[in-house]
């Protein structure tokens, strides 16, 4: 099955070290979450260089699981977030809801 990448970019106001520390925050908090259907994470890995994280984790339901990485750089004014998606994940779920529920997630971590 093929990849699908998604790139999505957001401007925030709050200053490059506050977004890392929300984006930071925000992937501990998802990774740790409850998800509907019988989804769960399983081995969540996230490693920050300066500005940018790395980050990979396997989104599994049953016996079906797929890896899902990508990583997300963080400027004074914006937030880009560049990932590959699995085949087998759009299969399942559009990668335009993918990236519409993404997009409201940041957009409600770095509103005013």
């Amino acid at each position: 099955m093929r990849r699908s990448a998604v790139y999505i970019e957001r401007r925030h106001n709050v200053g490059k070290e506050e977004a890392i520390q929300k984006i930071d925050s925000f992937l501990d908090d998802l990774m740790r979450r409850q998800f509907p259907s019988g989804v769960t994470i399983k081995e969540p890995f996230k490693s920050w260089s300066d500005d940018t994280m790395h980050f990979s984790f396997k989104a599994r339901k049953g016996f079906i699981g797929a890896t899902i990485s990508g990583v997300i750089r963080v400027s004074e004014d914006s937030v880009i977030m560049d990932s590959d998606l699995p085949g087998l994940v759009t299969a399942f779920v559009s990668e335009d809801t993918i990236r519409e529920v993404i997009e409201k997630q940041l957009d409600g971590l770095f509103q005013a």
